[in-house]
């Protein structure tokens, strides 16, 4: 069951789990000090498989789909005794699955989840002859199931409309070439150079066949963060592909280019990754010509991003 898209950001999702970790075990004080001993090894146990959950979450995303399961069920059986003992108001205990299901899964599972479940809920409930459960508990998972399609669809339509490319801090490859006709209109209108620095990263490649696609993501958010650092607040930096970058150095002539791709090589020798060494990247400059259009610019990029893609061993 796919349930990351519940919980979006990595440590929101641990702390989601913490959080019915320490309910659980709070459960099971208060019943040590109510005095109800014969209650206390549920929640206990439970509270133990919950912190090997709480664990689980902070490792691969198949250890996290494992801690949702493990998460889910331990907080049934505890909902389910809840229930079967009585515990007032059972209204709050018959809402609680439904929220945790819709929090935990995706929201086309945790819809049927919920609505294959709702027989068990309503008959530990005793509520039966009463409509006022089953719609609550109906009105409850439609609720959950909209709230999350809508915060998808938000999601959704903020990564199609964000500028920057979704895995780096650099313009998106649409954003990018929007970008050149603008700087290079600003070039022609107001007399000044323009430079691109066409960027290949080759290291991409090799780390995601050897290492998987977190290497590759690291590799590729280190390069920016050390473009950011080497270029002027001016400079833009966007992705053309799936291992070229360009930068365009607007004012800048060709002697000032090849001095920021000599402090870009220099700041990328000095970034180290354990499992790669020293970041590496095929950095070529281009200068935009007296009179020179746009199509024949960009044609001249293109053509050295090809080179650039040629020449790597």
């Amino acid at each position: 069951m796919k349930h990351q898209d519940s919980m979006p950001h990595p440590g929101l999702y641990t702390f989601f789990h913490a959080w019915v970790t320490l309910l659980t075990a709070g459960a099971a004080l208060w019943h040590y000090q109510m005095g109800h001993f014969d209650r206390i090894l549920l929640p206990a146990a439970l509270s133990m498989a919950l912190l090997t959950a709480t664990l689980m979450s902070l490792g691969t995303p198949s250890a996290r789909r494992a801690a949702a399961i493990i998460t889910l069920l331990a907080s049934y059986l505890l909902c389910a005794e809840l229930l079967r003992q009585g515990e007032a108001p059972a209204m709050l205990w018959l809402g609680f699955p439904p929220v945790l299901t819709t929090l935990l899964l995706s929201t086309r599972h945790a819809l049927c989840v919920n609505l294959l479940m709702a027989p068990i809920w309503l008959l530990l409930n005793g509520n039966w002859p009463s409509l006022i459960a089953p719609l609550s508990y109906l009105a409850v998972s439609l609720v959950g199931a909209l709230a999350r399609w809508e915060m998808m669809r938000q999601l959704t339509l903020d990564k199609l409309t964000s500028p920057h490319d979704p895995e780096c801090d650099a313009l998106s490859s649409d954003m990018i070439a929007e970008r050149l006709p603008q700087e290079h209109q600003r070039a022609n209108a107001l007399g000044r150079r323009l430079s691109v620095l066409v960027i290949h990263l080759p290291q991409l490649e090799m780390a995601h066949e050897q290492f998987g696609a977190r290497l590759r993501l690291e590799l590729l958010q280190r390069f920016c963060q050390a473009a950011r650092r080497s270029c002027r607040l001016d400079d833009t930096l966007g992705r053309t592909g799936e291992s070229l970058l360009w930068m365009l150095l607007p004012g800048t002539d060709e002697n000032d280019a090849l001095m920021t791709r000599n402090r870009l090589l220099t700041t990328l020798n000095d970034t180290a990754i354990s499992e790669t060494g020293h970041l590496s990247a095929m950095v070529v400059a281009c200068t935009l010509h007296p009179g020179e259009s746009l199509s024949a610019f960009e044609q001249r990029l293109r053509i050295k991003e090809r080179a650039l893609m040629d020449s790597t061993p």
